[in-house]
């Protein structure tokens, strides 16, 4: 994908967050909703492209799309609930753009698209098949700029690392190389690094994004 192609869609990024923060939360609880109501629609479709795409097995590739459907629910029950779940420090601004490196997986990347979502940002995935369909699903619910996905290659992801608000790199794995880390160094981009256990709750997740604290290591 070429560099202007790139930057069309984190371009799109920030108006796109922008509408869905200006969509009151029960609102956007209702088009979480619509999501999840998308995806179970086209689950036997998603779950082949989980398994061509991470090389899985049947039941791996099942319960990653179940879980997706499952997650899209529960923050459609969130949205308008997050500063119980949550509580914000005085002053503190949700981030607009968040960009996510889950290693191209389905379930990583859910975890955090769907959690900023549902806070009134938008999001730039890295990965095809299933996580297109994700970002398909998210659009027509939330309108355009609201989620894309980008190819999962070393440029464009050095590239997204410099033009988001915050980048998830949490199970990024090898795609969080040195040009990335040099990218969002620069741009000034807040981080989540990987991590070395395994994820945090889902209730966990908003925490380093939606308080006002410092995410750069």
């Amino acid at each position: 994908m070429g560099e202007d192609v790139v930057r069309k869609v984190l371009a799109a990024a920030a108006p796109g967050a922008a509408a869905v923060a200006a969509t009151a939360p029960l609102a956007r609880g209702r088009a979480l909703l619509s999501v999840a109501v998308d995806l179970e629609s086209r689950r036997a479709e998603l779950v082949d492209l989980v398994r061509r795409t991470e090389r899985c097995r049947l039941s791996e590739a099942l319960a990653a799309v179940d879980y997706c459907i499952d997650t899209a629910v529960r923050w459609a029950g969130w949205a308008d609930k997050l500063d119980l779940l949550v509580p914000r420090l005085p002053g503190s601004v949700p981030p607009s753009v968040v960009g996510v490196l889950g290693g191209g997986r389905l379930l990583p990347t859910v975890r955090t698209t769907l959690a900023v979502l549902a806070a009134g940002g938008s999001c730039v995935l890295t990965g095809g098949g299933v996580l297109e369909r994700l970002a398909d699903a998210v659009v027509a619910e939330l309108g355009d700029g609201a989620a894309a996905a980008l190819p999962q290659d070393p440029a464009t992801t050095a590239l997204l690392a410099g033009g988001v608000e915050v980048l998830d790199a949490r199970w990024a794995g090898a795609e969080f190389t040195a040009a990335v880390r040099r990218a969002a160094a620069a741009a000034g981009t807040r981080v989540l690094r990987p991590v070395e256990a395994g994820p945090p709750s889902d209730a966990g997740l908003l925490g380093p994004l939606l308080r006002d604290v410092s995410l750069t290591g």
